[in-house]
């Protein structure tokens, strides 16, 4: 069993997990935080850890989640509601073979009584796809007219002692005999289980979580299970409707655009995506850009802190993700910028697809380039207008490269000096505020992004900056924001540091860092 690292700092977030189909949230009880594990189908078995007695470090919590659930989790591999175990290892699909028979747990309630029935009792209930928890009994069964058949979680109700006193008292208002309680035989087949359930039957091993992008589900399968790729990307597409298109990446991110080499493993060859996001509408190739759906939340979140007026300088603006929103819902001025020709094709397109009145200016130029010639003539211009008029205008920088990031921030030193004194703003919050995105996996995360971008600029970082925890990327890897207003004395520096950075443009970004 595994679980994926929900956790940072002890803040758990809500998620479904794996094939396991767990549940891990975090409640409160008379003071006290508790984590609260369960599977999907068994709301009433929710053992719980108290937050106060065990280590603040991830993995101490992970490690006492998994021993929790061991006893839930060796009761549900032997449950008839699983697959069939001679599935295990199947190289082609045959739905056929998921045929079995099981017997659920059931009571006879009067046709009167279900509608009160369904919701007293509606975390007790049977669930499963295609398999309705309310049934009709055999024609040859006395009361088949005046009874359905309610059916029950079978890993709670195993026998008629199973049922609780308050339970008792509910089915005996109800006009419900517990003497009609018993194990109904039901047939299942392929239908009836999920995709998180149909494959680890048959691969015996988790497979990593997939993104799903318009109609193209994405996913990175391990070495292990490559050779049940194609059963993998079958059971994908009927188990989710909207997927026309299954891909695995094949190799690293190693070009200077960040799109990865991926092949076709069920399906429809067509990488052409259309992406919702928020309300915005992006079209992309999905084997030329970057796309990630993880990242909704935090395009949403920086958005939201820009005010119209504002100025953003979006630096590897990809398809458009900040600089949509921006411009449309925030009515920000944008500059957005990207090297890939392909995704400033799609930025361009997106921008027309979108309605956007407000002005958007865009460039396919390489980043240091973009700040160089359009982010530092725009940024003085905004000086001069404030020296003239008053008018204060905030600046905003977002820097969403997160394998590099903090190296092009080098670019902001000395980039004012040739500037006169008296255009030089005389406070911070005239200055270009930045969000810098970058990848760590030090123990330590805060200190070590504060100490890198602090030997890159060449200066302290303002004391109100802030660090905001983007996700988990893998096992000890976290993905950052740094947020904080460019020192003065960054931008007005008479001699830069040794180096301009050019090397970094030159290093290979791999797949690990850019798959954010």
């Amino acid at each position: 069993m595994f679980i994926k690292q929900l956790f940072y700092r002890c803040k758990p977030r809500l998620s479904s997990i794996d094939s396991k189909r767990l549940v891990v949230v975090r409640t409160e009880t008379n003071g006290h935080k508790f984590l609260q594990v369960a599977r999907y189908k068994l709301f009433d078995r929710i053992p719980l850890i108290n937050l106060q007695s065990v280590s603040s470090n991830f993995y101490d919590i992970f490690n006492n989640l998994k021993l929790k659930m061991d006893n839930i989790d060796s009761e549900s591999e032997a449950s008839e509601l699983c697959p069939p175990k001679h599935v295990l290892g199947m190289k082609v699909l045959d739905k056929s073979a998921f045929k079995s028979t099981c017997k659920i747990p059931g009571v006879k309630v009067p046709i009167k009584a279900i509608k009160q029935m369904s919701k007293c009792m509606k975390l007790s209930m049977l669930r499963m796809p295609k398999l309705k928890p309310i049934a009709d009994l055999e024609n040859f069964d006395p009361d088949y007219k005046s009874h359905k058949l309610f059916l029950l979680n079978p890993s709670k109700y195993k026998s008629i002692d199973d049922f609780s006193s308050e339970e008792r008292e509910m089915f005996n208002k109800a006009d419900v005999s517990l003497n009609t309680f018993q194990q109904y035989e039901t047939e299942l087949c392929y239908d009836n289980w999920s995709a998180s359930e149909i494959i680890p039957a048959i691969v015996k091993t988790n497979v990593s979580g997939f993104s799903i992008i318009g109609h193209i589900a994405h996913l990175n399968l391990k070495d292990e299970v490559l050779q049940y790729k194609h059963i993998i990307g079958q059971v994908l597409m009927d188990k989710n409707p909207s997927v026309k298109t299954v891909v695995n990446k094949t190799g690293q991110i190693d070009n200077t655009f960040r799109n990865f080499k991926m092949e076709l493993i069920a399906g429809e060859d067509n990488m052409m995506a259309q992406a919702k996001e928020h309300g915005f509408t992006f079209e992309f190739d999905f084997s030329k850009v970057y796309w990630n759906p993880r990242l909704s939340s935090e395009h949403q979140r920086v958005v939201k802190e820009i005010r119209e007026g504002d100025v953003v300088y979006d630096v590897f603006a990809g398809v458009g993700p900040f600089a949509i929103p921006a411009a449309k819902s925030r009515k920000a001025i944008v500059f957005a910028n990207d090297l890939n020709p392909s995704s400033y094709e799609s930025l361009c397109k997106n921008i027309k697809l979108n309605k956007i009145k407000t002005e958007v200016n865009c460039s396919n130029l390489d980043g240091r380039e973009f700040i160089k010639t359009i982010v530092k003539p725009d940024i003085l211009k905004r000086w001069k207008n404030y020296k003239k008029t008053g008018n204060k205008t905030n600046l905003k920088v977002v820097m969403n490269l997160p394998a590099l990031g903090i190296e092009f921030t080098d670019t902001f030193q000395s980039l004012f000096v040739d500037i006169d004194d008296n255009i030089k703003p005389t406070s911070s919050d005239l200055l270009p505020y930045m969000y810098v995105y970058c990848f760590t996996k030090s123990e330590t995360p805060e200190a070590d992004i504060k100490q890198r971008l602090e030997s890159t600029i060449g200066s302290p970082l303002p004391d109100d900056f802030t660090i905001h925890n983007v996700r988990n990327v893998a096992p000890k890897k976290e993905m950052m924001c740094v947020s904080f207003h460019m020192p003065a004395e960054v931008l007005f520096r008479q001699k830069p540091k040794e180096g301009d950075g050019s090397e970094v443009k030159k290093r290979r970004i791999d797949l690990e860092e850019n798959n954010s």
